[in-house]
C-alpha cells in the first residue's frame, strides 16, 4: 500500500505536494489521495499538514483545509478512521491557523465557516468540536482588520470558486447504500406542515394568475 516508502521519504514527497498545492480540485485531490494511499504513515503525514498549515501563506492554508476535507471524505468511503481521529483534537488549532492567526486571516473566515458547516452536516466529528470552532471565529473576527488590494480580492475570488466546486459536489452526492426514497424523505422532514390559512391563500392567488377564467373564489364558499 505504501510502495515500500520509509517515513522520511514519504514525508518529503508529501511536503513537496503541499508546497505545490493550489486551489484547483486536481491539486487538492491529488494531495489527499497521497495521504490516503500511504495511510499506514498517517501520523507522519498529518504532522506535515499541521506544520505547513501554520507557516505557509493564507491562500495555501485554506487549500490545506480543503485537503483535510477531502481526506475526511475519502477516509469515510474506505472506513479508515485514522485521519479523523488525528484531526478532531486539533480542529480549533487548524481553524486558528487558517482564519484567526493574523489580521488578514479574515479573508478565510467565510470559506472556513462553510467548511465547518459541511463537517457538521457530514458528522465527521462530535458536534461540540465544530461548535467550539464556530464560536471562536465569531468571537474574534470583529477584531481583525481587513486590508487587501483589488488584485488580492480578485485573485482570492477566483481561488474560492475553485475550492467551492468540491463542496457543491459533496452537497449533492448521495450514498450508494441509502434507499431510493431517502432524498425525498429528507426534504419532506425539512418541509413545514401545510397551513390552510397562509398557504391556501397563496395557492389560490397563483391559480388565479395561471387560470384566470376559472371561478376559484367559488371554492371558498
Amino acid at each position: 500500500m505504501s510502495e515500500d516508502l520509509d517515513p522520511f521519504e514519504c514525508r518529503l514527497q508529501f511536503i513537496s505536494l503541499l508546497k505545490k498545492l493550489n486551489a484547483s480540485q486536481q491539486s487538492i485531490q491529488k494531495t489527499a489521495r497521497f495521504a490516503i494511499k500511504h495511510r499506514p504513515l498517517s501520523e507522519d503525514l498529518y504532522s506535515c499538514l499541521l506544520e505547513e498549515i501554520e507557516k505557509t501563506s493564507l491562500n495555501t492554508r485554506l487549500n490545506i483545509l480543503y485537503v483535510l476535507d477531502c481526506i475526511l471524505s475519502m477516509s469515510r468511503k474506505i472506513q479508515f478512521k485514522g485521519y479523523t481521529e488525528l484531526i478532531e483534537p486539533n480542529v480549533l488549532r487548524i481553524i486558528n491557523a487558517v482564519a484567526l492567526s493574523s489580521s488578514k486571516g479574515i479573508v478565510n473566515v467565510s470559506s472556513t465557516r462553510k467548511l465547518l458547516l459541511h463537517w457538521k452536516e457530514k458528522k465527521y466529528f462530535d458536534t461540540s468540536t465544530i461548535e467550539g470552532a464556530e464560536k471562536k471565529i465569531k468571537e474574534e473576527q470583529d477584531n481583525k482588520a481587513n486590508v487587501f488590494t483589488k488584485a488580492d480580492i480578485l485573485n482570492r475570488m477566483e481561488q474560492d470558486r475553485e475550492r467551492h466546486k468540491r463542496l457543491r459536489e459533496e452537497m449533492w452526492r448521495r450514498s450508494a447504500e441509502e434507499s431510493p426514497d431517502a432524498e425525498f424523505e429528507q426534504l419532506w422532514q425539512a418541509t413545514d406542515p401545510f397551513d390552510s390559512k397562509s398557504d391556501g391563500v397563496e395557492i389560490m392567488q397563483q391559480n388565479k394568475i395561471y387560470l384566470s377564467h376559472y371561478p376559484w373564489d367559488s371554492l371558498l364558499l
